[in-house]
Parts: structure tokens; C-alpha cells; sequence
């Protein structure tokens, strides 16, 4: 018997430790998949990637997760790996999608619709198409054109949710007015105190209320910078105080 072959990092959804729920946060998203299209965006360690896996696990039937890379600039490559990633072995059968040739260049716009018109035949509602990194892409790439065209091919229970670390580019400007994209950014993503709190409690730490004040504050709603600051401390032995 075969066996099946490994799936890719880039298509596996990120693994999710322990984690404090942003419920808040899970209801935006709920408002953004009903818009069909969601971008989320902020610095390093702000917590997208994290959010969305995590949002995915209780809210979504079929996800596809694909992780861009600058190889993902050429169309071509993108097609390819896309097509891995809808031919997963849960939903039986082999999928048959068009083959991207050189040719669809002069009309990339009509091979695109058509291409994820398939995609999302294959999914069962409601479904996420998740593009993580899309910081990767290039300006000057064609992949925009190709989202651009997904993004009008989005039926019904369905949403693709685009992470980053930049703002959204030209071609989100039509979905963004008509109000079929929701925007989520820094200022939405930074922890609140009580999420703060939250992820104190859950690694264990005691500290007192002053103390929990001041790392909220030296933090910024920074989840990455909390989480540092207090790995820091266990590997110092730091006492309560915060430095």
C-alpha cells in the first residue's frame, strides 16, 4: 500500500499551543468572512497568524492554508502549488484544476476566475482560502491580477483571508468600497489588558497588580513582546519585579 506523501509547511496550518481565545476578535472575523474577504495586518508578532489558525479550528468546515514566498511572484508557480494544496486527501477523490501554461498571460484575469472557480467547487462551506505572508509578493507581480480575480469568484459561505505585515494593495480598493472586505490591524490585534492578564495566568506567573499594569504598559499590547519579557524572566529567575 502507498503511502501518502507528507504535506508540505506550506500548506500546513500553523500548530497551535495553548493558547488565551480572542473572542472579540473571532467576532470580527465572523463579520469579515460574511463580507467574503478579510485582511489582516500588523508587525512581527502581533499575532495574525496565530488568530487566524486559531480562528479556523471552531469556525470554518475546509480551509486551505497556503504560506506565500517570494517563489509565489511568478504565477506560475503559484497555480502549482496551489493545486497541491486543494488535492488533499480528505476530500477523496483527485482534483482536476486547469494547467496554468504561458499562453494564459495575454488573459491571465479569465484563466484566473475560471481556476478558482474550481478551487472553491471543491470546498464545502463555510470555507477559508487563507494567503499567509503575503508581504512576499512583489509589487510588480502578476499574482495581484490572479487575486484580484479570485476574489470575484468567492461564492457564498465562503472567504479568503489574506495576512500580512503591509497594508493592502490597489486591487483590494473595489472590495474595500462595496464593503465586502473587512480590514483588521494593529490597533485591533493589540492585547487588551485583560488578554494581558490572560496569557500571564496561563504560563503561570503571579504577579501583582502593579506588576501586571507595568508589563502591559512596557508591552504595548505587543503579544510577542509579553511573551519574550516573561520567558526572559524564567531563564533569569527574575523575582516579580519587572525590570
Amino acid at each position: 500500500m502507498q503511502k501518502a506523501s507528507p504535506r508540505l509547511a506550506k500548506f500546513s496550518r500553523p500548530h497551535l499551543p495553548e493558547l488565551v481565545s480572542r473572542n472579540r476578535l473571532h467576532m470580527l472575523l465572523d463579520k469579515g468572512h460574511e463580507n467574503s474577504v478579510v485582511w489582516v495586518t500588523g508587525p512581527p508578532g502581533a499575532g495574525k497568524t496565530t488568530l487566524v489558525a486559531q480562528y479556523l479550528e471552531t469556525s470554518t468546515k475546509d480551509s486551505i492554508w497556503y504560506q506565500l514566498d517570494q517563489g509565489d511572484t511568478d504565477v506560475a508557480t503559484c497555480f502549482h502549488y496551489l493545486h497541491q494544496a486543494v488535492d488533499s486527501p480528505k476530500r477523496g477523490s483527485s482534483v482536476h484544476l486547469p494547467v496554468f501554461t504561458p499562453q494564459y498571460l495575454s488573459d491571465l484575469r479569465v484563466f484566473s476566475r475560471g481556476y478558482f472557480r474550481e478551487i472553491f467547487s471543491y470546498l464545502e462551506t463555510p470555507f477559508a482560502l487563507v494567503f499567509d505572508n503575503y508581504q512576499e509578493v512583489g509589487a510588480q507581480s502578476r499574482l495581484h491580477e490572479v487575486m484580484q480575480a479570485a476574489l470575484e469568484e468567492v461564492p457564498d459561505g465562503g472567504c479568503v483571508i489574506f495576512i500580512s505585515r503591509a497594508d493592502p494593495p490597489a486591487f483590494t480598493a473595489k472590495f474595500i468600497a462595496n464593503s465586502q472586505m473587512l480590514l483588521l490591524g494593529w490597533d485591533d490585534l493589540q492585547l487588551t489588558r485583560e488578554e494581558s492578564d490572560a496569557i500571564i495566568e496561563l504560563r503561570d506567573y503571579e504577579f501583582a497588580e502593579p506588576d501586571k499594569q507595568q508589563l502591559y504598559e512596557r508591552t504595548q499590547g505587543w503579544a510577542a513582546g509579553l511573551v519574550l519579557m516573561l520567558e526572559a524572566m524564567r531563564r533569569e529567575g527574575t523575582p516579580v519585579e519587572i525590570p
